[in-house]
């Protein structure tokens, strides 16, 4: 005598399917657990590559600086360098602009801007081609550099800014950190720019010396 096959009862397909749905839900649940961490995962190496190269960009800015000498409206004979803890302006050679012996003026600024967010700081650079002067008046130069200058952000959306200090060795042979580097004869030794916090930056403390200034690094060791 013959068998005849039984087939699935409604609650044997009942139950499957609820497996299958298990199972698929699962699966779907592991695979957006995985494209989120692959995601957050090339955030991260993003932002670390844009750190990388703003720093990078930071360093050899700050190494350009030329010991250029200028006098002022007040006759003194200085070098063509201005800093404070907000800025620095001076004289450098820009080759991602061109490839020519064309001197410019470069400021790296901290400028504070409004955001939906509030008050943030942005770093931002300044330039614009060197012309020798009599008499140089460095308030109508920055001045020259924010309406005439071609401009470039580097960092943006600093909830507080950073700060530019300048390494002057003393007659002593000591070394003594300065918040503003004005009517110098010579360049500063080193340049340093502090983040306000590594953790909100991504970036950290730059300490650069001005290629001009490494015989000074060396003859002090």
């Amino acid at each position: 005598m013959t068998q005849v096959p039984r087939g699935f009862t409604l609650v044997e397909l009942l139950v499957a399917l609820t497996l299958a749905s298990l199972v698929a839900m699962l699966a779907y649940g592991g695979l957006h657990v995985a494209l989120r961490s692959w995601s957050g995962t090339e955030l991260r190496q993003q932002e670390m590559e844009r750190s990388y190269l703003t720093q990078s960009l930071l360093r050899r800015l700050l190494e350009s600086p030329q010991d250029f000498s200028v006098r002022d409206d007040e006759g003194v004979q200085q070098v063509a360098f201005f800093g404070d803890e907000q800025q620095v302006v001076f004289v450098a050679h820009l080759p991602a602009l061109d490839d020519s012996k064309q001197l410019y003026w470069v400021q790296l600024l901290q400028d504070k801007q409004i955001t939906p967010k509030g008050l943030a700081w942005q770093l931002e650079l300044r330039y614009m081609p060197f012309v020798e002067m009599e008499e140089l008046n460095w308030s109508l130069l920055i001045e020259a550099l924010a309406s005439e200058g071609g401009r470039k952000l580097l960092v943006e959306g600093l909830p507080r800014a950073w700060r530019f200090a300048y390494l002057e060795r003393r007659d002593d042979g000591e070394p003594d950190w300065q918040s503003q580097w004005q009517q110098q004869p010579g360049l500063p030794v080193l340049l340093r720019l502090t983040p306000p916090r590594r953790s909100e930056s991504g970036l950290a403390e730059l300490l650069v010396a001005p290629r001009d200034m490494a015989y000074a690094i060396f003859r002090s060791r």
